[in-house]
């Protein structure tokens, strides 16, 4: 079954950021008992703990100069953050949290669910939408979400839609990049962008050469469909960031 928590390290890290930053700016009308505090507290700014220990392990081994031990511990920071001992109710995770505070909590929406991460797309049919909506749903948009040393993460979405899904009949999203001096203001021309890879639930992660220092990466993005011949959705308007 599809879960909500990404797989890969990468996107996983993005997906934490996320839910850690947009619950602490809706837990306040969430009416939380005090213990809810406190355990939020110790999963998310407790040095060397659940979040505060995979943060630093993630960092480690990121910058790709790491040993093994530096990975083993980094997995073992995951599991802790995600989902913790089951086996001991004193302990508390990710999982933990959101099923003893937040999925069952009638004071979190629907909407709030989705902007924190915890929701996945249905497979339930709807009608067939108009061609607005058709022409709109080809769309894609996207903005600079992370941008530390050599490194840019990139949120590409469906304006309008808060599911990171792909989306029915979409084979791929495309991400293209261009390189400029920092001072540029416009985007290079069509034809210098080239494909560099392809968004995953929402995300596209980017690491840069050292080369590339002090250099404005620009991106755009675009849909590819399914079928026989391919077709795809109009390019996005540019997005750029400065490689630190």
């Amino acid at each position: 079954m599809p879960d909500f928590i990404p797989h890969s390290d990468l996107e996983f890290d993005a997906w934490q950021d996320n839910f850690v930053t947009k619950v602490n700016l809706y837990k306040s009308g969430w009416a939380w008992p005090p213990e809810a505090d406190t355990e939020w507290t110790l999963l998310t700014n407790t040095p060397g703990v659940k979040k505060k220990d995979w943060d630093p392990r993630w960092g480690k081994v990121k910058t790709k100069q790491f040993e093994h031990k530096d990975v083993v511990f980094k997995d073992s920071a995951r599991k802790s953050y995600e989902s913790g001992d089951v086996n001991n109710p004193a302990d508390t995770s990710i999982r933990m949290f959101i099923n003893r505070y937040i999925r069952h909590n009638p004071k979190v929406s629907d909407g709030q669910k989705s902007d924190i991460g915890i929701t996945i797309a249905d497979d339930k049919k709807t009608p067939a939408p108009g061609v607005d909506v058709i022409n709109a749903l080809r769309e894609v948009t996207g903005q600079i979400m992370k941008n530390e040393h050599l490194y840019q993460l990139s949120l590409v979405t469906t304006p309008g839609v808060t599911s990171r899904a792909k989306g029915a009949g979409v084979d791929a999203i495309e991400v293209f990049m261009a390189f400029t001096e920092i001072a540029v203001k416009e985007a290079p021309a069509a034809k210098e962008f080239a494909p560099v890879g392809e968004a995953s639930r929402g995300y596209y992660p980017h690491q840069f050469e050292e080369t590339q220092e002090g250099m404005k990466a620009w991106y755009k993005a675009r849909k590819r469909f399914k079928g026989k011949p391919k077709t795809w959705g109009p390019f996005s308007k540019p997005w750029s960031g400065v490689i630190s």
